[in-house]
Formats: C-alpha cells, sequence, structure tokens
C-alpha cells in the first residue's frame, strides 16, 4: 500500500509502524488531521491507539473515524470504543463534534462515523 501511495505524488510521509499504545515515531501537533477506515477490526486495533492519535494531531484539528456499527457489540476489541473515546473527552484531550450512522456502509452493515476536535 505504501508504494501505491508513493506513485499518487501527494503524500510526503510514509510511516509504516504498529498503531497501538506505543508512541509512534511521528512528532507531537504533527498533523491538521487523521482519518482512519476499517481500523477497529478483528485483528487490527484497539480503543487503546486513540491517545497516539490525538498526540499527533495539532490543538483545534479533527480526527475521523469509522465502524460498522455491529462491530461495537461484537468484537471484543471495539466493545470498549465508545466508553474510551467518552473518557477521553472527559480528560479534556478531545471534543466529539458528531456521530452519524450511515446505513449501508459497508457490505450492507451500517456504519458509524466519528468526528472529534483535538483540545
Amino acid at each position: 500500500m505504501l508504494d501505491v501511495a508513493k506513485t499518487k505524488n501527494v503524500y510526503r510521509n510514509f510511516i509504516k509502524e504498529f498503531l497501538g499504545p506505543n508512541r509512534l515515531g511521528i512528532d507531537d501537533d504533527s498533523y491538521d488531521a487523521v482519518v482512519g477506515s476499517g481500523l477497529f477490526a478483528t485483528g487490527h486495533v484497539k480503543s487503546d491507539c486513540l491517545e497516539q492519535l490525538i498526540r499527533i494531531v495539532k490543538p483545534g484539528g479533527v480526527i475521523c473515524l469509522s465502524i460498522r456499527e455491529n462491530r461495537l457489540q461484537t468484537n471484543e476489541g471495539c466493545k470498549d470504543l465508545e466508553s474510551r473515546m467518552a473518557a477521553l473527552q472527559s480528560e479534556g484531550l478531545w471534543q466529539q463534534v458528531s456521530r452519524e450512522i450511515f446505513p449501508g456502509f459497508s457490505f450492507g452493515h451500517d456504519g458509524v462515523v466519528y468526528l472529534y476536535r483535538v483540545l
């Protein structure tokens, strides 16, 4: 995927790292936005990656994440996603802008798209 991205001539950085609770090799406040789709699934990332996403986005920047709605109840790695998002908001790290349901989002399953502003 990184090789394909390089051919697009629109990206400056090509990063291959494990996304989780570990500190990414990216400076704080580096990006205006982060978009993640397909992150939260079996064998993919868990909610313990959210702090790192927040850390690398500039204050005032946004984080947009999507997930199949049914995974919030059926996937062990996703069951605590919304409670972790709420806890990070309570800690003053970000503020939810929106949470929208999209019917037929992926393979006939409804999806949830979250938008947060980093504080």
